[in-house]
């Protein structure tokens, strides 16, 4: 991104981090522009946790043969999570895919410090976690597919690097801005980012009013009277 992008992408993340169900709005905004966006397989590490950034991504495959072998020939050694953290910008979010087979974990303890020093805003991995006590200890927030004790050295390899992924189902580019919350995740493109971020603003909006109204009514008799005039999709919210 440029460093006009990057102011423009930052003010619209301000806005969106106003709404407190922020995965849901965002949802509903794709849902309007007819993008498929949500990646619901992946759960937080923690509750109350949210992220919200531009996407810096990382993609494995796995080795052949096991471990051990690999280990002796000095194959997987790395798995590149510091590099493409070393490469992100302070506020950006982490996007790794695993593939489904072997289940092993590609951050542990070390990574999620390593991430935390480096300003990252959050970690989105389609796979498995280890040492989940020690990445809870750092606040940085992380979403994953599971947990895993096994390690991914030397039973993966880096695939991609800052390219296309795929998080349960979802494309992601390097720069789309990924949301993040209790809910799930969903993934904004960058060049409609302006445009969901107002949906979402209006979604909102609407919404506080329908809460307000309820929360005036003294039945749902005397809430569908004030309800009468409102359109029933607004309703249906």
């Amino acid at each position: 991104m440029t460093q006009y992008d990057r102011a423009t992408v930052a003010a619209d993340i301000a806005r969106l981090t106003s709404i407190p169900d922020v995965s849901a709005a965002v949802a509903d905004a794709l849902d309007a522009l007819g993008i498929e966006g949500a990646a619901i397989a992946l759960a937080p590490l923690e509750r109350g946790h949210r992220a919200i950034g531009p996407a810096v991504t990382l993609a494995y495959v796995a080795l052949p043969d096991n471990p051990a072998s690999n280990r002796r020939a000095g194959i997987g050694t790395s798995l590149f999570d510091r590099e493409l953290f070393d490469g992100a910008a302070p506020g950006d979010v982490a996007v790794i895919v695993c593939p489904p087979e072997p289940v092993c974990a590609v951050m542990g303890s070390i990574s999620a410090h390593w991430a935390a020093l480096a300003g990252l805003a959050g970690c989105v991995v389609d796979g498995a976690v280890r040492d989940s006590n020690s990445i809870l200890a750092t606040n940085l927030p992380v979403w994953s597919a599971t947990r895993a004790p096994i390690a991914g050295r030397y039973r993966l390899a880096k695939k991609s690097l800052g390219e296309r992924v795929t998080v349960a189902g979802v494309f992601v580019d390097p720069g789309d801005i990924v949301v993040a919350d209790d809910d799930g995740i969903c993934v904004v493109p960058q060049t409609l980012l302006g445009a969901v971020t107002d949906l979402c603003l209006e979604g909102d909006r609407v919404e506080r009013s329908l809460l307000a109204t309820i929360a005036a009514s003294t039945s749902t008799t005397d809430l569908r009277r004030r309800l009468s005039d409102v359109p029933p999709d607004v309703v249906a919210r």
